[in-house]
């Protein structure tokens, strides 16, 4: 059996490549098209303001050594490099030897696919941004180029961005951009009649964060350049200019409708801490100082200065506790119930005037305060140490300006201020103190001068599901500093203890007293 083997199969193979020298033929025109060949794309850039990493004495922009585009050829994203020579702008890689137009993308990006329609998806404006000193981050700097037959060879990139150009006589960690529309995020790019345009799919931002390289500042007297996507922000934008990761400085807004051109850029001025704003750009209309928001200046009590991780800041605390349209008429009410993280109130407020006390459904939260419905829960956005982000704090999206739920530090700062500072209850002690003839009790904090002001934290206790709990007995307040990926730290005070390291469950609805900080230096 074993000899007749060999002259089987050969005869066997003999037949089948009879059969398929057909698609043998196909197999080959199929490797002739997808066979890749050295190339190299002169590349030129607009030559108004630009988008890239390098501006000649503010005028023009260059290439730089290492930069790196997506070349489209019908059959994949192919990366370009710049060669050595930058002045000539010519970009080298391999690519498809059968294509006969090329789309390409600035910067070169991971993972973009060409649509069938021309169009390139998956690209990415980012809401956080490098910081450089003169000039914007590369990373955002988005342009877009397609050949034509007759310059197969010859990319003319136009930009899909714009810019924003600001300056700052003040250091700081880092600036943040605020529009009502959608600024950043991934999507679309679409090439119209010569103009690239972009279009947000998914991780949608209203913010863009201008950052330095790690711990560095923002240095006074420097211009910056934040990329955004030209746009119409039709109510107005803010600019907030933030001490430290989670103090902010101050916050300007211009509530005019704005647009930004693609491949333009708007000076929107030179920001000073001491109030005086110039700009060179008179269309933005009136720029307001909104520190204190929505909040009127009655509504506040500066509480002195306290040294917050190793710096010192005047704490100027609402008088009321917080509610889903502001803060409450009067400082004995308990207001509303938030969750950790969640800027919308699930259930009414408590009616102090009625015991039992009922509540009402105010939004689509089945259950109440339990777990399932907790922000951030499952996939534990928030760890240990962080604090909330502007976008999750209740206090700074209801009352707006610099308003925000206080840290753990700042709770800590005010528990064991000496009495030279503050001291705590008539007698200077940990006692309830019922105010205004009303019968709540809460704890009363007397400011050091002996001017009678004083800040009140009333005992409304917490809601677990839609039932209140310990009211007039305990008073809770979150802070804005996790415990865990579960828990965040809260304020406790009862009639002879306060607390600042006990913590709750995110799900559990409990007041908050706002709070807004002013660097002292």
């Amino acid at each position: 059996m074993k000899k007749y083997i060999l002259p089987f199969m050969s005869i066997a193979m003999l037949m089948a490549m009879a059969s398929c020298s057909s698609s043998d033929d196909e197999v080959a025109e199929i490797k002739e098209e997808s066979k890749l060949v050295p190339m190299t794309f002169t590349a030129t850039q607009e030559s108004n303001v630009g988008t890239r990493t390098a501006l000649n004495a503010g005028t023009g922009v260059d290439w730089e050594t290492g930069d790196k585009i997506s070349v489209f050829d019908g059959q994949g994203n192919r990366t370009f490099t710049l060669t050595e020579d930058v002045e000539d702008g010519k970009f080298s890689g391999t690519a498809s030897s059968q294509a006969t137009s090329f789309t390409a993308v600035y910067p070169y990006t991971e993972g973009a696919t060409l649509e069938k329609d021309g169009s390139v998806s998956g690209i990415t404006l980012p809401a956080e941004q490098t910081a450089t000193i003169w000039s914007f981050d590369p990373k955002a700097a988005l342009m877009m180029a397609v050949s034509t037959k007759d310059k197969k060879y010859n990319l003319d990139f136009k930009n899909a961005v714009s810019l924003i150009k600001l300056q700052i006589e003040f250091p700081c960690k880092k600036i943040v951009l605020t529009a009502n529309e959608d600024i950043a995020g991934t999507g679309t790019l679409t090439y119209n009649n010569g103009e690239p345009s972009i279009s947000f799919t998914s991780n949608q931002s209203k913010t863009i964060t201008l950052k330095p390289a790690t711990g560095k500042y923002l240095k006074k007297g420097d211009q910056y350049f934040i990329v955004v996507p030209p746009i119409t922000l039709t109510k107005g934008f803010s600019i907030s200019f933030h001490a430290s990761d989670e103090y902010c400085v101050y916050t300007r807004t211009s509530t005019k409708s704005n647009t930004f051109n693609r491949s333009k850029f708007k000076h929107i001025g030179t920001f000073k801490t001491t109030g005086i704003f110039d700009t060179t750009d008179k269309k933005l209309g009136e720029w307001t100082y909104n520190s204190r928001g929505i909040v009127d200046k009655s509504q506040e009590l500066d509480m002195g200065e306290f040294v917050i991780n190793e710096k010192k800041y005047r704490l100027i605390f609402a008088k009321s506790n917080l509610t889903k349209d502001g803060l409450a008429t009067n400082e004995y009410d308990y207001g509303d119930y938030f969750a950790w993280g969640a800027t919308s109130v699930w259930y009414s407020a408590i009616n102090q005037n009625t015991n039992p006390w009922s509540i009402t459904p105010l939004g689509n939260k089945p259950g109440g305060y339990i777990k399932d419905n907790a922000p951030y829960y499952s996939n534990g956005k928030y760890t240990s140490g962080n604090t909330l982000e502007a976008a999750d704090d209740a206090a700074r999206q209801i009352l707006k300006g610099d308003w925000q739920i206080p840290t753990k530090e700042i709770w800590m700062a005010l528990e064991y201020a000496n009495l030279e500072q503050v001291y705590w209850g008539p007698e200077g002690n940990w006692t309830f103190t019922q105010v205004q003839g009303k019968g709540i009790n809460g704890i009363q904090i007397i400011r050091n001068d002996r001017s009678g002001n004083y800040l009140f934290l009333p005992a409304a206790g917490y809601v677990y599901r839609t039932e209140f709990k310990e009211v007039g007995s305990i008073g809770y307040y979150w802070s804005g500093t996790a415990y865990d990926n579960n828990r965040a730290y809260i304020l406790q005070c009862d009639g002879s203890h306060v607390y600042d390291h006990y913590n709750h469950f995110h799900y559990m609805g409990v007041p908050v007293r706002p709070v807004r900080l002013v660097a002292v230096d």
